[in-house]
């Protein structure tokens, strides 16, 4: 049963009229995956560069100890999928777009994928995915600020509408 009354409560920058929820938690479908592997579009993996088993980081890539991830590498990772670095979050013809998120010592700790609707998607840790219209809706203590935006193309009209 999706109950997103949580969420204003983790995000000062959010109240419930700011974002839809459109999942229930993944920990209770017995499924495990997080933000950046959700702004790909894989619901197959759990995405972070650690080390440690149950954990995908593309190959090749450096794994990061925790809290010392760098924008770069998440960068590269998002680069493996098809993505490149871009100026804005705007809605883009044959494109689909993610915002990275990251703290104030520049450490990544979220994303979110731009819809064709012109919303947002965010997967929010183990708990819910939730639509929100504006990014800055969730900046703040927990998920730093938008620092970097990329995009990739959109293969066909079919994948646009996913």
């Amino acid at each position: 049963m999706r109950d997103c009354t949580w969420v204003p409560g983790c995000f000062e920058n959010i109240g419930p009229q700011d974002f839809n929820c459109s999942s229930d938690r993944t920990a209770d479908l017995g499924e495990k995956y997080n933000c950046i592997a959700w702004a790909v579009g894989r619901t197959d993996v759990f995405w972070w560069p650690l080390d440690l088993a149950g954990y995908h980081w593309p190959k090749g890539l450096p794994k990061e100890p925790l809290n010392q991830e760098t924008l770069e590498n998440f960068i590269k990772a998002f680069e493996t999928e098809g993505f490149a670095v871009c100026q804005d979050g705007k809605c883009e013809n044959g494109y689909e777009k993610i915002a990275v998120y990251a703290n104030s010592s520049g450490n990544p700790k979220h994303a979110a994928r731009l819809l064709s609707t012109g919303l947002w998607t965010s997967k929010l840790g183990d708990y819910e995915d939730i639509e929100h219209p504006i990014l800055e809706s969730l900046e703040g203590r927990a998920y730093g600020t938008v620092r970097v935006f990329l995009k990739r193309p959109i293969h066909n009209a079919e994948d646009q509408a996913s």
